[in-house]
């Protein structure tokens, strides 16, 4: 299955600011990085359980709603892996093509210190198509299953919380970078500059994890080298597997998946069970960098 990626809705206007880049793109999309990525990333070891039903992180609920989902169609998950002692949670419609076990190995794949940067996940029925909005990543169809679509997704977060010191997409040096070069990795990545950010960075993960790098498959390479280069030298460690995790967006507000009726009274037999037992989200682990504030951002939604 292809997963050549399109715009396919109005940008954030951070993108809009640098939309429809003028370089050339070296190839149509970047499918051919898949097959070394799935093989160099291993998934993390994790457990997985469900939540009773009843609760819901809010911004799921706000982002499903949002997609004219009802909330009380989720079942929730927090996933487990052995490099962090919080599980991220993740939102699964249960009309979604495939179980949970599929984004928990697929996250796993994405190194502890891009995974960091992600809040909530949401895994939706649909076309194959993704987005990121102020740190939740969404996916619709199988792209769960696509480590780099996983990884171009989390790149939005990375670069919207300024990660690596800087927002990348509008920083000078990076842009130096970009004017160094004569082309940009693939046709998406045309579509502004975050896209192009967020295509170099799974160019630059493959870099730094597959054997024979970059230039092992693309004989072309300095055609863009500059631009993912410029990544792995403010990612450095982040792009590759290893470490313990250092939380940095706390879990959004845990909210009955019904409402109470105005009147004050139950709505449903689904509320009064909601009511008897409120999942605990918070974090247990220290971390000294939470995110508290930051300016709102958004990918648009993306086909794959």
């Amino acid at each position: 299955m292809k997963y050549a990626m399109k715009l396919l809705s109005t940008l954030s206007l951070a993108a809009l600011a640098s939309a429809q880049l003028d370089k050339p793109a070296l190839t149509s999309n970047l499918d051919y990085l898949l097959e070394g990525n799935t093989a160099n990333l291993p998934t993390t070891s994790h457990s997985i359980a469900i939540w009773s039903q009843g609760w819901i992180p809010k911004d799921c609920k706000d982002l499903g709603e949002g997609e004219d989902l009802d909330a009380t169609d989720f079942e929730i998950y927090q996933v487990s892996y052995d490099d962090c002692s919080d599980p991220w949670l993740v939102c699964r419609h249960k009309e979604a093509p495939n179980d949970i076990s599929a984004i928990a190995e697929t996250f796993g794949r994405v190194p502890v210190k891009i995974r960091d940067w992600v809040r909530q996940i949401l895994v939706l029925p649909g076309g194959n198509s993704a987005f990121a909005v102020n740190g939740n990543v969404a996916f619709f169809g199988t792209t769960d299953e696509n480590v780099d679509v996983v990884i171009h997704e989390s790149a939005h977060c990375l670069d919207g919380f300024a990660a690596f010191g800087e927002v990348i997409n509008t920083s000078e040096n990076f842009l130096a970078a970009y004017d160094a070069d004569t082309h940009v990795p693939d046709d998406y990545a045309r579509s502004s500059q975050a896209e192009n950010v967020a295509q170099n960075t799974v160019v630059a993960v493959y870099d730094s994890n597959v054997p024979g790098g970059f230039p092992g498959i693309q004989p072309n390479y300095t055609a863009i080298e500059n631009q993912y280069s410029y990544i792995k030298k403010i990612g450095g460690d982040a792009l590759v597997p290893g470490g313990t995790c250092d939380r940095h967006l706390e879990n959004s507000e845990t909210v009955p998946m019904v409402e109470a009726a105005a009147n004050g009274t139950v709505s449903s037999r689904l509320f009064r069970k909601a009511l008897q037992g409120k999942p605990d989200s918070s974090f247990k682990g220290a971390y000294g960098n939470v995110v508290k504030e930051f300016v709102p951002f958004e990918s648009g939604r993306e086909t794959f």
